[in-house]
């Protein structure tokens, strides 16, 4: 977590500056930044509620760094990235935690039973935003 204030706040400027001294670092830079927009797409949609549960998906490249990369590609505030990608990190935490106290099996049904929930809850986020900004 150490490292996520200074990417969401130094990021960009950092980028900037590089792309326009080396050319191998803004190709670098722009793989980057392409890579990580591809991964936001909730994020965009949902904001801070998207980039937290974003960056409490246990899977490799989905934590508290590539969640501060897509924070400060989006442009999220200060404290909203640093807070989502902090509550990310301890769902994270607790989520791995419950996982391999229950045992294997268990743990392949909370998998599923938990891909089924993420799945319902992006749809029920979906439409609750729609009826929100259709009610505006």
């Amino acid at each position: 977590m150490v490292p996520v204030p200074l990417i969401v706040l130094y990021l960009k400027p950092l980028a900037t500056f590089l792309a326009g001294t080396n050319k191998t670092a803004a190709r670098l830079l722009n793989l980057l930044f392409e890579n990580a927009k591809q991964k936001a797409g909730p994020i965009e949609e949902f904001r801070w509620l998207g980039l937290m549960l974003f960056v409490a998906v246990p899977f490799p490249g989905t934590g508290a760094w590539t969640g501060a990369i897509i924070a400060s590609i989006l442009d999220l505030p200060f404290w909203s990235a640093v807070s989502a990608n902090f509550f990310g990190v301890v769902l994270a935490g607790l989520l791995v935690n419950m996982l391999v106290n229950i045992g294997l099996k268990y743990a392949v049904v909370a998998c599923i039973v938990m891909f089924i929930a993420s799945g319902f809850m992006w749809s029920l986020l979906r439409v609750l935003k729609q009826r929100l900004s259709s009610s505006s």
